[in-house]
């Protein structure tokens, strides 16, 4: 009996010990994660872009940050990633962000893709997931689902239109708005980014 325990602790001992080798062995030899080379037609590519302007005879400010942008030949369109638009008018300010989106370098024409977010100072929270701007007429339009946040209202259709230098905002399809009471919620808290 006592040589089949000590056996035993012979043969766990042995185990330990080789679990504890290879473990070492193969952390000091852990391979460094490949990073894939992804191959683009861009003309260009720039990380963190900044575009600021005065617009419509200097009635607002917008500016166009992106983490990066890539401009590809022939299109006229830059391609944007982690997209976020600001708008300054006299008493009230814009945020929009995104995923995604493009430009359209000639008319400064934008579409907003992915989670599209638009926070304004006034309280009012836009979230869809398409937003395209028309520079020239001065006009934002979805045809995607939307959902507007504000004084403890939300208002829900399928797609919306707006034309802020008019203050005329119309939302699309079947609408259901809920105001005040038990039924309505707040908009949702804003989301922070963590340290990585």
């Amino acid at each position: 009996m006592d040589r089949l325990a000590t056996g035993i602790a012979l043969g766990l001992i042995l185990f330990v010990t080789v679990v504890i080798g290879v473990l070492t062995v193969r952390g000091h030899r852990a391979t460094v994660p490949r990073h894939e080379t992804v191959t683009s037609n861009a003309d260009q590519e720039i990380r963190e872009i900044h575009i600021q302007e005065d617009a419509k005879g200097g009635r607002y400010r917008w500016s166009l940050d992106a983490e990066q942008a890539e401009s590809f030949p022939g299109t006229g369109k830059t391609f944007l990633r982690k997209v976020m638009i600001g708008v300054e008018e006299p008493g009230r300010k814009w945020k929009v962000t995104s995923e995604e989106g493009d430009l359209v370098q000639d008319t400064k024409d934008v579409e907003l893709r992915g989670k599209v977010v638009l926070v304004s100072s006034e309280g009012l929270r836009v979230e869809t997931t398409v937003l395209r701007w028309n520079n020239a007429d001065g006009r934002a339009w979805t045809d995607q689902p939307v959902t507007i946040y504000r004084s403890g209202g939300v208002v829900t259709g399928s797609g919306l239109e707006a034309r802020p230098s008019e203050e005329m905002t119309l939302v699309h399809g079947r609408v259901t708005a809920t105001f005040g009471g038990a039924k309505a919620t707040a908009a949702p808290p804003p989301v922070k980014k963590g340290k990585s």
